[in-house]
């Protein structure tokens, strides 16, 4: 089953908790700051902080296995109040999405970013999370330096409701997405556009929503 979904893309960080993203560092490479997105059906569209369900930076409790978030200036970890979270152009496939999640370093200095993100589908005023958290493709994590104005990015595998039994799926509209950047406690909000549907119950043995670890460049795949 085929299906692309459009995806508005966002800068700020909003006050939302419950996950957190873990960060590995094995070695350091240099970013790209190519911030092009590849060509398919799916869109991204900027727009502002005031889209997010609520405003400002609040730290993650009780956040489900991403990370302690040991991010500082002092150990040159990129913050999130310096990064710009966005949602990259995306591609489709056989009942699922696909989308590089986008890290901007918009601080004036260099900073590094490794590992994983936190991801979940949020809803309501509140941005309250709906379903699972995405779950972790095994991969290499090097550290990406970032100089200001560069990007990495992460590859977000969203699949279609439709695939799954909608007893256990029990979908439900979403506003957007709960990103938390690798060992941050500071989550940014990113929404998407267009009937984007995320499973609010657990179901067993699936993964509704997956994510890679950071890479340099924009255009993770």
């Amino acid at each position: 089953m085929t299906r692309s979904i459009g995806i508005a893309a966002v800068a700020g960080v909003m006050a939302v908790g419950l996950l957190t993203a873990a960060c590995g560092s094995p070695r350091s490479s240099n970013a790209s700051s190519d911030t092009s997105t590849t060509s398919s059906s799916t869109t991204a569209t900027s727009t502002t902080a005031s889209s997010a369900p609520s405003d400002g930076v609040n730290s993650a409790s009780g956040a489900k296995g991403d990370g302690s978030g040991g991010a500082s200036e002092a150990n040159g970890q990129c913050l999130t109040a310096n990064l710009k979270v966005t949602a990259g152009g995306g591609d489709a496939g056989a009942g699922h999405s696909f989308i590089p999640i986008v890290f901007t370093n918009t601080g004036t200095a260099a900073c590094t970013i490794a590992a994983y993100p936190g991801v979940s589908f949020v809803t309501g005023d509140d941005g309250r999370q709906v379903g699972d958290p995405a779950t972790r493709v095994p991969g290499s994590a090097p550290a990406v330096t970032l100089q200001p104005g560069q990007a990495a990015s992460a590859a977000l595998s969203i699949s279609n409701v439709g695939v799954y039994d909608p007893a256990q799926c029990k979908p439900v509209s979403v506003r957007g997405l709960r990103v938390y950047p690798p060992n941050n406690t500071a989550a940014a909000f990113v929404p998407l556009s267009g009937d984007v549907q995320g499973c609010s119950a657990h179901v067993p043995n699936q993964e509704p929503l997956k994510i890679k670890p950071v890479v340099a460049g924009a255009n993770a795949q």
